[in-house]
């Protein structure tokens, strides 16, 4: 393996979510995915790939989304391979390491709050929505069903590399420490978002938020002002420099 899939896999390690013995496990696994799936797409050439590994993954494997836990384990590439189970992020990064093991164009796109997969083949390309188990959706589909504030976001609706995939997945982890008040945690899984994706402003007002609860004001406010810069419009973002504005200027009193 290499490229995205390693990363996802140091993305699982560096939250403490993988052991060395589940790491080989995984490798493991993967591989034999894309001999499976190799053999697959072999089998049905007049098929779309995008159709072959939906059917081969939800059907012949059985993975099923998640849509209400907010675990890791539904979430990390280990995680979805052992319980056959993901979210929209941990699905899509199933089947992005599975693309890339193929040799097949694919990549990450991100609408807010959510996360999707597009397949490139003959000089096209088709999205594929993990959620409803494979199927290919229209952009116009993805950008009514997640509007965007504004009508646009550099961020939004368009491939993303490997390194900006693999923050999303960061950004997720950030999220879920935090929920569990892990803020040390979070801060370093927001850290290493903004550096792998520094586009995502939602990142950068997380681990502004972040900050803020450690108390680290002064770069809570940089992380702030970095969110707004990138996305004016990003919700909460003026509330949570106001209420820091305040609690400097008072610091200074």
């Amino acid at each position: 393996m290499a490229g995205f899939a390693d990363g996802a896999l140091t993305v699982a390690r560096e939250a403490g979510e993988l052991s060395d013995l589940d790491e080989r496990w995984a490798t493991a696994e993967l591989e034999r995915i894309r001999t499976l799936a190799k053999t697959e797409l072999g089998r049905l050439p007049a098929n779309s790939a995008d159709q072959v590994l939906s059917e081969f993954l939800f059907t012949r494997l059985g993975f099923v989304r998640e849509v209400t836990d907010t675990s890791l384990r539904f979430v990390l590439l280990p995680g979805v391979l052992r319980q056959r189970r993901g979210s929209c992020v941990g699905l899509s990064s199933l089947l992005l390491a599975v693309a890339e093991a193929l040799g097949r164009s694919a990549n990450g796109v991100l609408m807010p709050g959510h996360f999707y997969v597009r397949l490139g083949e003959h000089g096209s390309t088709r999205n594929v929505e993990l959620l409803r188990q494979g199927e290919a959706m229209s952009n116009a589909w993805y950008t009514g069903r997640f509007p965007i504030a504004g009508g646009g976001a550099a961020r939004y609706a368009r491939a993303l590399g490997a390194n900006e995939s693999l923050g999303v997945i960061e950004y997720d982890v950030g999220k879920e420490r935090r929920r569990q008040l892990r803020l040390e945690e979070a801060r370093g899984a927001f850290a290493r978002s903004v550096r792998l994706f520094p586009q995502f402003a939602e990142a950068h007002a997380s681990l502004g938020a972040t900050l803020h609860l450690l108390g680290r004001l002064d770069d809570a406010a940089r992380s702030y002002h970095a969110a707004r810069t990138l996305d004016p419009l990003l919700p909460g973002v003026d509330w949570n420099i106001e209420l820091l504005e305040r609690e400097l200027a008072f610091a200074v009193r």
